[in-house]
């Protein structure tokens, strides 16, 4: 599933009781795409489209310049609508992408499958870093 999102995201918001979250939403498919990590939980939430939810103890995620892609495995996605990987293109908008990776980084916090191209290009995973 290939979106063109606007996002917004944080590290610890203070409406969802400190939870990290970032959400996606492409305004001509009308489709969202959110990941969400509880404070008092080791797994991520993933949600699609509108309040399909499923919880999942892993997913990978590469965070580049200027999105991301997610890939769930083949259980996971049949849970939720089908796709296995999500390209998410990020639009113009009021996000700064050091908030996106810090909240991603939180949501992986002692979990595998987060790799961050940084704005240098060099390739690193979350998981040696935090």
């Amino acid at each position: 599933m290939q979106l063109h999102a606007t996002v917004s995201a944080s590290p610890r918001h203070s409406d969802y009781d400190g939870a990290a979250y970032i959400y996606c939403h492409d305004p001509l498919q009308d489709y969202c795409f959110s990941l969400i990590r509880k404070t008092d939980s080791s797994g991520i939430e993933v949600m699609v489209v509108d309040q399909i939810v499923r919880r999942v103890d892993h997913l990978d995620v590469d965070l580049g310049i200027s999105g991301f892609t997610a890939t769930l495995s083949q259980d996971d996605a049949a849970s939720l609508d089908g796709y296995i990987e999500y390209r998410i293109e990020f639009l113009p908008g009021d996000w700064e992408w050091q908030t996106i990776r810090n909240s991603l980084a939180v949501i992986f916090r002692e979990k595998t499958g987060l790799v961050i191209v940084d704005q240098a290009q060099s390739r690193m995973s979350a998981s040696a870093r935090y």
